[in-house]
């Protein structure tokens, strides 16, 4: 009787862990998906709205910094003079992490993020891995780069 209670102790504790776990990085991921929607809103007002660059400049530098706020405003500005029809991307999620390090000058978090995107055919879900990294600049969150890892 002793051992089956141990047996059972010992796999609630696993259990407990492993649900802990998932929520070891609540706030990071509360972070990415704030800064990566609000990307999103930033982006979508800007391709399917109006095509101010100084205002698209401005929201940018809220939430961005180093080389994806270059990137990003590089790539929009080749849309403003080529433009075409893009997917929508609606909203993202961190779907897992897989690594996570605070260095001196930021967070680096490898992690797959389950971008909800409205195309031609509908809605649909797709995931893939990225290295994101992020920093505090006088107590404010920015995005310093996003990477993909898979295509």
């Amino acid at each position: 009787m002793k051992k089956r209670f141990i047996y059972i102790m010992f796999a609630l504790l696993l259990l407990s862990y492993n649900s802990i776990n998932a929520y070891e990085f609540y706030d990071e991921i509360d972070d990415i998906e704030y800064l990566l929607n609000k990307r999103i809103e930033i982006m979508n007002g800007f391709l399917y709205g109006s095509k101010d660059m100084d205002s698209l400049e401005d929201k940018l530098d809220d939430i961005e910094t180093e080389k994806l706020l270059e990137n990003d405003l590089d790539i929009l500005y080749k849309v403003i003079d080529n433009p075409t029809d893009y997917e929508l991307a609606v909203s993202v999620e961190v779907d897992k992490i897989y690594s996570l390090e605070k260095t001196e000058d930021g967070i680096h978090i490898n992690a797959d993020l389950k971008w909800l995107i409205s195309g031609y055919d509908g809605e649909f879900n797709m995931v893939r891995n990225y290295n994101v990294k992020y920093v505090e600049i006088d107590k404010q969150m920015y995005l310093a780069a996003l990477v993909i890892l898979n295509d």
